[in-house]
């Protein structure tokens, strides 16, 4: 039986599950790029409710496990399709000939953000590697240069290191920053207003402007979406 299954036959008893218990139930409960276990861990998590998926990001943050940050990854390329994005899953792990994108959101007029998902921001990041991946789509036709960009999820709300790290970088106009929680903040407004106004300024504020990380605009976005 399926996690879907399982799902579809007694949600109560699957909801007090940790994610990595449900990864668990999922194939043979290892996450490997093209195998059984992603298909059924990502069709589940396209199943459940965003109130849940919200604590499974949270899980992934909090209770560190193996491949916590490749369900991570997972969870925040289903928000991306609940912002109304299609989405392309990117890789788990980087391979010869193979673009490491974790992800690949397009916009409906057809911007698209190459998502790169990082539970903490305790290491440096790499941001030539990231700005490789969008260079190499741009090689494959896959996207355009001047209707790209770059957007980095972080676990961690204190991100101001890896802030001074984006504006002191030459990518610093190509590449924007959002917290998990604020990204996931503006799935659940998107879901209570349905206003094509606030949409269009959610997309908005993800593509590149004066600022880099995005919490404080969210912020501002979020109580006007409530008033």
């Amino acid at each position: 039986m399926s996690i879907l299954d399982l799902w579809d036959q007694s949600k109560e008893q699957v909801k007090d599950k940790h994610v990595q218990q449900v990864i668990a139930f999922s194939g043979d409960g290892q996450l490997k790029d093209g195998s059984d276990t992603s298909d059924e861990f990502r069709s589940f998590l396209s199943a459940i409710p965003s109130e849940l998926l919200q604590k499974y990001a949270d899980q992934c943050m909090k209770d560190s496990f193996t491949d916590s940050g490749l369900a991570l990854q997972d969870i925040i390329n289903q928000v991306g399709k609940r912002l109304g994005f299609d989405v392309n899953y990117g890789r788990y792990r980087g391979g010869k000939g193979h673009i490491g994108y974790d992800g690949l959101w397009k916009f409906p007029d057809g911007h698209h953000l190459v998502v790169e998902v990082k539970t903490t921001d305790a290491y440096r990041i790499d941001l030539n590697t990231i700005v490789e991946y969008k260079k190499s789509l741009i090689k494959k036709d896959l996207v355009s240069e001047n209707e790209s960009s770059i957007l980095i999820v972080v676990g961690r709300k204190d991100t101001g290191d890896l802030e001074a790290q984006i504006r002191g970088s030459r990518f610093a106009w190509d590449i924007r920053l959002i917290s998990v929680d604020a990204l996931i903040r503006l799935m659940f407004l998107k879901q209570e207003v349905e206003d094509p106004k606030i949409v269009k300024r959610i997309y908005d504020i993800l593509i590149p402007r004066e600022f880099t990380k995005l919490d404080e605009i969210v912020e501002i976005l979020d109580s006007g979406g409530r008033t």
